[in-house]
């Protein structure tokens, strides 16, 4: 994760409530489990989405058989998918098409994101299903990656939570190795971060197969950069640097981490790449 959003503007409990007030079929089940679920669901916003001391609800405990069990797991995970008019329709629409935001928070790539991920997956966690702070808009590549993985050896979040991490600051840098008119790139977290996040970004990246996404396509954007700068350059009406400093100030605005501001920001930073486009040959060819 990239970025930290705002939590869904609606209540996550009053939600709850709503839709189960609604619902008239198993209302024995939900007569037993309702009381449960909202306290999960207020464990679930103090442990800030971490699932280290918050095992799913046994669903054996709030029916008659195992077999109810396996039908209300179910049912409780066909909350997710409301016929429309009925609630959580909206309240799911507004997070996939209105949530204003202008790049993926999972990942930083560019592109309002249009699917939900859930944070701990509703196959394993089916009382979150419905959870509007276990929903978290993510592109379609971040949900394909990150499936049902949601924790690491110690038990603990394997990736980093969008409503409550506190990522608003930059997390890596790509570096460039010569020649810089083609130059092979690679990738370090940033040092400065304290331990524990350091260790979730890399955890958080892996999980979604960032870096194999990323040099694709830094290889496409690199190249319209060499385009800009020898516009710039052509024109001469101000500087590479001054261009590439308004070009990552544009970018920062839609995400600090959002893949343009990453790579115009690790440009800055590079005295040798810098000169290189103020001064250097941007064309194999004479």
């Amino acid at each position: 994760m990239v970025a930290k959003i705002p939590k869904p503007e609606e209540n996550s409990i009053d939600v709850l409530n709503l839709v189960l007030g609604e619902r008239v079929k198993y209302k024995k089940f939900y007569g037993r489990i309702t009381q449960d679920l909202a306290a999960r669901y207020q464990l679930y916003d103090d442990q800030k989405g971490c699932p280290s001391g918050m095992p799913p609800l046994v669903l054996r405990n709030y029916v008659d058989t195992d077999v109810d069990a396996l039908a209300r797991k179910k049912t409780l995970i066909g909350l997710y998918d409301p016929d429309e008019g009925k609630y959580p329709y909206n309240e799911l629409e507004k997070l996939r098409k209105k949530n204003k935001l202008l790049a993926c928070p999972v990942c930083g790539e560019l592109g309002r994101p249009r699917t939900l991920d859930h944070c701990l997956p509703k196959t394993t966690y089916p009382e979150f299903a419905i959870n509007l702070l276990n929903l978290v808009p993510a592109c379609d590549w971040c949900q394909g990656e990150k499936l049902a993985d949601y924790k690491n050896a110690a038990g603990t979040r394997a990736f980093l939570h969008p409503y409550y991490d506190e990522v608003n600051r930059p997390l890596y840098s790509i570096k460039l190795q010569p020649p810089y008119l083609t130059p092979v790139i690679s990738f370090e977290i940033l040092d400065d971060l304290p331990v524990e996040l350091q260790a979730l970004v890399t955890s958080h990246l892996d999980g979604i197969n960032f870096w194999e996404r990323f040099k694709d396509y830094f290889e496409s954007s690199y190249q319209n950069i060499i385009s800009i700068v020898s516009d710039t350059r052509t024109a001469g009406m101000i500087t590479v640097a001054t261009a590439i400093e308004s070009a990552y100030s544009l970018q920062a605005g839609k995400g600090i981490n959002s893949w343009d501001a990453v790579v115009y920001r690790s440009l800055l930073e590079d005295a040798d790449v810098m000169d290189f486009l103020q001064n250097g040959v941007l064309s194999e060819f004479p």
